[in-house]
């Protein structure tokens, strides 16, 4: 490990008591025993990434998310495993009964090649259940997180890691006059907004809850793309109706774009599956559902989060500004440069 105040390479032994045996300065995280492996140097890596260069501000979901999308469980390991256990098992059965003398060794060869040709020919037919059958999920709990690694680094510290929000924290006042309302029952995503002047920039009232809304303007909608979340979508729609109602985040658009996080929970229900919205579903998305994946919203990162702000108030202000949309249907808003 570097030391992160030193910048000198430590072994485990010359760094017990999480101290820096060539500095006796005292470190915040051992990779060897912190979650995700994380250590100081790394940690300010996350932050300033989260950052975008540009001193952004995240929340402490947002950190956590980003320090263990790499510690995802991989489905095709799963796979590997089982045709390796496979393989030698079979090889450990046609060894004993050659042992055994229950086959001749050049019968018991044979049946051993023949058996795991067709054991794994079985396996690759069935590789897609085998990796599907996969829980995809943050190996570490979000409060054995805050424990062992943010109060850690802040005792250390004497501080939060840099650029961070404690969504715990009270929302800013809402502005006098909002344009828009963002509803979102992530309270991690409300709180990234606010921290980085979102609500300033684009007029916005932020709200958990439908009750919360500001009455008649138009409200986007930030949800996980998931199942529950996409039920909790068609519901806000018909509760606000006719009011406009974007919504951002959909299955559609985690399968387009490779890098958002993707996770695996249990399947979900015949019951569950059949309330489904189907009219706002392509067949892949709902297998993809059907399949118990989802992404959540508050792993987007701040850059992300912001330009998805940026483009939901752009999409509005295009359907709702009437010389705008005069423009666009002549074409003013769409010739080349």
């Amino acid at each position: 490990m570097i030391c992160p105040h030193c910048d000198k390479d430590v072994l485990r032994k010359e760094r017990s008591g999480r101290r820096c045996s060539k500095c006796r300065r005292e470190f915040a995280l051992e990779p060897k025993e912190s979650p995700f492996g994380l250590h100081d140097l790394r940690m300010r890596q996350l932050a300033e990434k989260l950052g975008d260069g540009r001193g952004l501000r995240y929340t402490t979901t947002q950190l956590w998310y980003a320090a263990g999308r790499k510690k995802l469980p991989d489905p095709q390991k799963r796979y590997n495993g089982v045709r390796v256990f496979v393989t030698i098992a079979v090889v450990l059965f046609c060894f004993f009964a050659m042992v055994g003398r229950a086959l001749p060794v050049p019968v018991g060869l044979c049946v051993a090649l023949v058996a795991v040709a067709a054991a794994n020919l079985l396996l690759r037919r069935y590789r897609t259940r085998i990796m599907d059958s996969v829980r995809i999920r943050i190996p570490v709990d979000f409060k054995v997180f805050q424990h062992s690694v943010l109060q850690r680094w802040a005792t250390v510290y004497r501080f939060p890691p840099l650029g961070s929000v404690d969504e715990s924290e009270a929302l800013p006042p809402p502005v006098p006059q909002p344009r828009f309302a963002v509803l979102c029952p992530e309270r991690s995503v409300l709180t990234c907004l606010a921290a980085n002047d979102v609500t300033r920039r684009h007029d916005l009232a932020l709200a958990q809850r439908i009750d919360q809304l500001p009455p008649a303007i138009p409200v986007i909608l930030l949800h996980d793309a998931s199942l529950p979340a996409l039920r909790f979508a068609e519901q806000t729609r018909a509760q606000l109706a006719p009011r406009p109602v974007l919504n951002q985040l959909t299955p559609r658009t985690v399968l387009a774009k490779g890098a958002l996080l993707r996770l695996r929970t249990q399947p979900p229900t015949p019951e569950e599956l059949a309330a489904a919205p189907r009219n706002v579903l392509s067949q892949e998305e709902f297998d993809w559902l059907a399949a118990g994946c989802w992404s959540p919203i508050a792993a987007l990162p701040p850059a992300r989060l912001l330009a998805m702000m940026d483009k939901a108030v752009d999409r509005i202000e295009q359907a709702t500004d009437p010389d705008r949309h005069r423009a666009r249907m002549v074409g003013f808003l769409s010739w080349p440069a």
